[in-house]
């Protein structure tokens, strides 16, 4: 399956939290860890039952939606 890319705004605090924990828990890699976390991470989360999905991880990913959204200038919405 070909892979493309993908563009997303990430906080710098949690990108050096997310790669020294990688760093500490996988070893230290050149470069490529932090995209292959969110590459496991998103397939786990579409591979998972919708039953089965963490209500408090739902809840999470609506708030940071509607957070950012209402930051972004060019998002236009009804929130």
């Amino acid at each position: 399956m070909a892979k493309n890319l993908f563009n997303f705004y990430l906080d710098d605090d949690v990108k050096y939290a997310v790669m020294d924990k990688l760093t500490r828990v996988c070893g230290e890699y050149s470069k490529g860890q932090l995209a292959s976390l969110i590459r496991v991470m998103l397939t786990d989360f579409a591979l998972t039952p919708d039953e089965q999905v963490s209500n408090e991880l739902v809840e999470k990913i609506k708030q940071e939606y509607v957070y950012n959204t209402s930051k972004n200038k060019r998002t236009r919405s009804n929130l």
